[in-house]
């Protein structure tokens, strides 16, 4: 059985025509009136306020009693000498003394639980540690964690090294054998 084409052609929607859209050339003009009007009023507007403020400033500068300025630190850096103490640490080159062995203090805890887990960081490290209690002047009990005894201070600053690889401050104490 043929078809017509004509039926089939019949079932098609025609298409609307697209409302006819607005122009923004308004909103654009109207725009750029309101930018220049305010770009041609603002610095009108600014100077007033600006010579209110300069007023102020030279009333306030006015009063106030200044004197001169006068700067002698130049003169007297010159002429001063700084000294610097003997007994500061001037590196580790020195070697120690006869009697006397090099520790590493890496760090002081209220807990004795903290104190173990740096050490066992410390031991993972390959670094000998040993912990100390101490009992302050107030009646407070310190856990010392100590790395070393060190009698060559080239060890000593391997080990310094070390620990400041990690983060870890440490603290040079020398102490008797």
């Amino acid at each position: 059985m043929a078809q017509n084409s004509s039926k089939n052609g019949s079932n098609r929607y025609t298409r609307q025509q697209a409302p006819s859209e607005k122009s923004s050339r308004p909103a654009f003009l109207s725009g750029l009136v309101i930018g220049a009007l305010i770009m041609y009023f603002f610095p009108l507007i600014n100077e007033l306020t600006r010579s209110d403020t300069a007023a102020a400033v030279t009333d306030i500068v006015g009063k106030a009693d200044l004197k001169e300025l006068k700067f002698d630190f130049y003169t007297l850096l010159k002429e001063t000498e700084i000294l610097v103490p003997d007994d500061q640490d001037s590196g580790d080159t020195q070697e120690p003394a006869q009697n006397a062995v090099y520790v590493l203090q890496a760090g002081s805890f209220k807990n004795a639980r903290d104190a173990e887990n740096l050490k066992v960081q410390l031991l993972l490290m390959n670094l000998s540690a040993e912990s100390e209690s101490v009992k302050a002047k107030n009646g407070d009990i310190w856990h010392r964690v100590l790395v070393g005894p060190f009698s060559d201070t080239s060890k000593m600053a391997s080990a310094r090294a070390k620990l400041a690889e990690k983060n870890i401050e440490s603290l040079k104490l020398k102490r008797k054998q």
